[in-house]
């Protein structure tokens, strides 16, 4: 799939999934919404060999992510419905870190892998519910 038609195959997930107003701007390149903004880089990402070595998988997508404090936890289920669909439509190997640095989870081949060393919030806002989101299957590992 050509870079602007992944981008507006995940507008639409993000449209279908927020069933409110989303609205984009750079082509596509930007998606807001109440809960968050995400920022779909697929040329130029900085430092691109340094994350792929850095996680070991074929990184092409980066997609940065600001939730919105006020609606946090209701933008993260909304969030981690969208990866559900996003892995569900292109079932991609996908990494997803906080802070740049802290990876949260990863799904590679047809498994979800939940990290298990993470801090008290990141395990607070974890849950089964969100993991579940994700409709993969998944199993617990440090990574």
């Amino acid at each position: 799939m050509d870079e602007e038609a992944l981008k507006r195959t995940i507008y639409d997930i993000v449209c279908d999934t927020v069933e409110d107003k989303v609205t984009n701007y750079e082509d596509f390149s930007r998606l807001s919404c109440k809960y968050f903004t995400l920022d779909i880089e697929t040329e130029d990402i900085i430092s691109i060999d340094f994350l792929r070595e850095e996680y070991a998988m074929g990184i092409n997508v980066e997609i940065g992510i600001q939730l919105f404090g006020k609606l946090f936890e209701e933008g993260l289920e909304v969030l981690f419905k969208i990866f559900g669909n996003i892995l569900m439509s292109f079932n991609p190997d996908m990494v997803f870190v906080e802070n740049g640095t802290d990876q949260i989870f990863r799904k590679e081949n047809t498994t979800v892998i939940i990290n298990t060393k993470l801090d008290q919030y990141q395990k607070k806002y974890l849950s089964n519910k969100i993991i579940t989101l994700l409709r993969f299957p998944y199993i617990f590992q440090e990574i």
